[in-house]
């Protein structure tokens, strides 16, 4: 009996060293860069968030892409002066707090429920409160147009770095392209991913792409745009013969004669745009810049309709509707402004 005693604690003493070892590598290993990246490749062949936002230090690649994005939106132009690039990239520095904690609130409720939210409630992102178009910046990150398509293995660079190459892809060429992820030791001496390295060449890679594709296709429409803005101006300029002579008392005839103007030239006008715009042949890289052409036609046939409406029955209500949907029109004419003028949109357009 002492015997089989003996041999059974025995085997529970190697069996228990047994785990122990396993354990103990097992918590090595945890420390380890390598265990960072199985882990990043298994919340992403999984979907699992819980497990992927454990193994990147979301802050630090967020502070880090900050800077590169913003760089980035300086390269394409060469007409702004060394004084006042100076000073939109001091005035970049300044907000930077704010963008960047902002972009984590909006991360997270991404990647809750899979949806690219709008900034709402208090956020300072919300509309343009920080005096930028943040909707913009956001769309020049590439944040929300790029997708994993592969992840390689880690390994360790001339200088001793950890790295991890992703292939990722542009939502629009679909063109891929290898970034690489660094992995640092943070101070309770775990592994995560905390920069994209060369997340600028990246951007500029993708930008050449979107810069070939739009200045194709506001080539292919520039002879057609410049036909439909000259009629534009001409209902413009009767609207205004038509609106001149009329004083802070509108008879029912003035108000009937513009509701009908409105309705049988003003909006089959921007009717016939929209039908051209929707039959356009659209480079990949220039499917931004289209929708928002598309948009801003939009919004401005929903503000004329607003307008018609309200004069037609002198309701304060749709007139106020109108006019919210008009500045909507010109904040999205700005950023189709932008994109073609290669600006990057930096503070709020002075609209009257």
């Amino acid at each position: 009996m002492m015997r089989n005693c003996f041999r059974q604690n025995k085997i529970l003493f190697f069996f228990s060293l047994g785990f122990l070892l396993f354990y103990a590598c097992f918590v090595f290993f945890m420390h380890t860069p390598w265990y960072t990246a199985a882990q990043f490749k298994f919340a992403y062949h999984n979907h699992n968030t819980a497990i992927l936002m454990r193994t990147i230090d979301l802050e630090s690649v967020i502070s880090n892409g900050y800077d590169d994005v913003t760089c980035d939106l300086f390269i394409y132009n060469s007409n702004i002066q060394p004084k006042t690039k100076q000073t939109f990239e001091q005035f970049y520095k300044l907000i930077k707090k704010d963008i960047c904690d902002g972009t984590l609130v909006m991360i997270d409720k991404y990647l809750k429920d899979n949806v690219w939210h709008e900034p709402t409630g208090t956020s300072v992102l919300k509309g343009r409160e920080m005096g930028i178009d943040y909707d913009e910046l956001l769309e020049r990150s590439m944040l929300r147009n790029t997708s994993i398509k592969g992840i390689g293995s880690l390994s360790k660079d001339d200088n001793g770095n950890y790295i991890l190459p992703v292939t990722v892809a542009d939502r629009y060429t679909d063109t891929d392209f290898v970034i690489n992820l660094l992995l640092q030791k943070n101070t309770e001496g775990i592994w995560k991913i905390t920069k994209i390295i060369n997340y600028r060449n990246y951007l500029e890679h993708v930008r050449n792409l979107y810069n070939a594709d739009i200045t194709t296709y506001i080539n292919d429409t520039k002879a057609q745009t410049a036909e439909y803005n000259r009629t534009f101006q001409g209902i413009q300029l009767k609207f205004q013969a038509m609106t001149k002579p009329i004083g802070a008392n509108i008879s029912n005839d003035q108000r009937a004669q513009i509701q009908k103007f409105i309705l049988s030239e003003v909006i089959p006008a921007y009717t016939s745009h929209e039908n051209y715009l929707q039959n356009v042949n659209v480079p990949p890289g220039a499917s931004h810049l289209h929708m928002l052409r598309l948009q801003s036609n939009a919004k401005t046939i929903e503000a004329w309709k607003y307008f018609a409406e309200g004069i037609g029955k002198d309701s304060k209500d749709d007139l106020s509707k109108a006019e919210c949907s008009h500045q909507e029109a010109l904040v999205l004419e700005q950023k189709v402004s932008d994109i073609m003028n290669k600006m990057p949109a930096l503070f709020v357009p002075e609209i009257p």
